[in-house]
């Protein structure tokens, strides 16, 4: 598995071989892209992991994801038509600072259930998908390794 990972729709794509891209004003997200003596003026927009770039008159969506955030997304498609209980695990380890949900508890999908705090950041975990809290395996102040179970979904 790659560190980045570049989505166009549902298609992984990688570098296009043999091209470079340089910025003509960065601030406003223009740059050229060249290959030997072809050269093309891109427009690139967006924030995060959700990207625009317009090459000659088309815009095309693009998703760009850290190792990090390819797993939260696999994880997200995985568990969303998963129908029966699931574990919230820890992605990371780290200190839980607030429990935002309770035991018995309904959520709804990407409501906060807690937050970590990992590499002095604090990571708010929610829910992948609506349910009730069957319960609650940590403590505010309770420092939890990688892959601990946080809390259970039903």
């Amino acid at each position: 598995m790659s560190d980045w990972e570049a989505r166009i729709g549902d298609r992984e794509v990688s570098s296009a071989a043999g091209w470079t891209v340089e910025w003509l004003d960065r601030s406003a997200g223009i740059g050229r892209a060249t290959r030997g003596e072809e050269a093309l003026t891109i427009l690139v927009e967006g924030s995060g992991t959700e990207w625009t770039v317009t090459l000659r008159g088309r815009r095309i969506p693009v998703i760009v994801r850290n190792w990090r955030e390819r797993v939260l997304a696999e994880a997200d498609v995985a568990s969303a038509g998963h129908a029966g209980p699931v574990e919230i695990r820890a992605t990371l380890p780290g200190l839980v600072v607030a429990i935002e949900a309770s035991d018995g508890a309904s959520v709804a999908e990407g409501d906060p259930l807690l937050t970590i705090e990992a590499m002095k950041m604090q990571n708010e975990v929610r829910a992948p998908r609506a349910g009730r809290v069957a319960s609650i395996g940590v403590a505010v102040g309770e420092t939890v390794a990688g892959g601990q179970v946080l809390l259970r979904l039903e």
